[in-house]
């Protein structure tokens, strides 16, 4: 569970590494919406049950939504909350979220997270549990260097990648498979909390 809040709180800290982010929100040309299906509190556990992560997911005031990122360790030591703006949007039968950081601990997020967004793959199965995925960032980095979509990748240790497509071909290709094949690995998988 670290690994999810240091993947997120990365984000909006600008700590070594941050997601692969996008210029324009996935989605963009169907129309970015929110998904009241996802409303509500989600808890998810690491594998090793150490630590619990909740995110609490709620209307926004213009038709966006608010994701409320907590991470507590057990026993409780710490705890970190980041606050989102969230759109979602559909594209080829694939379900994706747009997350912008807005808070980090009581402070305004600065940086990349705040002004761009990183697009989450995500999926409600039958038995109610909530998956999402990340992109993955050595798949987005090959998929940039080969030419499959446009982007930015900087240099130094971690190299971190910004998707610069066009609305049009940012959509289109997130609507492919090979587009959703990015999103590889599961960050968490959560049930809503009863």
């Amino acid at each position: 569970m670290r690994r999810i809040m240091a993947v997120f709180a990365a984000a909006t800290m600008l700590a070594a590494c941050i997601p692969v982010t996008t210029r324009t929100p996935v989605g963009t040309t169907v129309g970015l919406g929110s998904d009241p299906g996802l409303y509500g509190m989600w808890e998810g556990w690491a594998k090793d049950g150490k630590d619990t992560a909740f995110i609490a997911i709620v209307p926004g005031t213009e038709g966006d939504t608010t994701a409320i990122l907590m991470d507590m360790t057990v026993p409780a030591k710490s705890g970190d909350w980041t606050v989102y703006t969230v759109t979602t949007a559909t594209l080829g039968g694939y379900r994706y979220m747009n997350a912008r950081a807005k808070f980090a601990d009581g402070g305004q997020a600065k940086g990349r997270a705040a002004e761009n967004s990183f697009p989450i793959f995500y999926r409600v199965a039958a038995d109610g549990t909530l998956t999402l995925a990340l992109l993955d960032e050595d798949a987005a980095k090959a998929a940039v260097k080969s030419g499959k979509i446009a982007g930015k990748i900087e240099g130094g240790n971690f190299g971190d990648v910004t998707l610069t497509a066009p609305p049009a071909s940012l959509d289109a290709f997130f609507a492919s498979d090979r587009g959703r094949a990015l999103f590889a690995r599961p960050l968490i998988v959560l049930q809503r909390v009863k």
